[in-house]
């Protein structure tokens, strides 16, 4: 998938070494902090640990089953963005109840992990 989906930013969404398609606006939401802020009173707050997180909505591919999908379990994932960043963990989980939408063969995902890392694009390191 070497194409911007409507620029939305989605490049590649890559789960367990096979490239994923998006549903047709290609929309991602990615959390990489792994800190929840919460406020308290008078604006103070109060800060809580949470895992990083990624939701999506798939496209179900022909030759694969949706259980897999639903399933999917301690896997690597990477995302890449229009700008050249890049996200990407070594264990996902997916943890979404959201169930398969058989006329439009979508299937959403919540894919969370334990630490997510983030690359900053070439032209902003050099």
């Amino acid at each position: 998938m070497a194409f911007c989906i409507k620029c939305k930013g989605v490049l590649n969404f890559v789960i367990n070494g096979r490239t994923m398609r998006l549903q047709s606006d290609g929309d991602v939401t990615v959390l990489v902090s792994d800190q929840n802020r919460s406020e308290a009173h008078y604006g103070e707050f109060t800060m809580e640990k949470r895992n990083p997180k990624v939701n999506a909505t798939l496209l179900v591919p022909v030759d694969m089953y949706v259980r897999q999908i639903q399933e999917l379990c301690d896997v690597a994932m990477v995302v890449e963005l229009c700008d050249g960043r890049t996200f990407s963990t070594e264990h996902a989980s997916n943890i979404s109840q959201d169930t398969y939408d058989t006329k439009t063969n979508l299937q959403a995902v919540e894919m969370i992990m334990d630490e997510m890392t983030e690359l900053l694009p070439l032209q902003a390191a050099a």
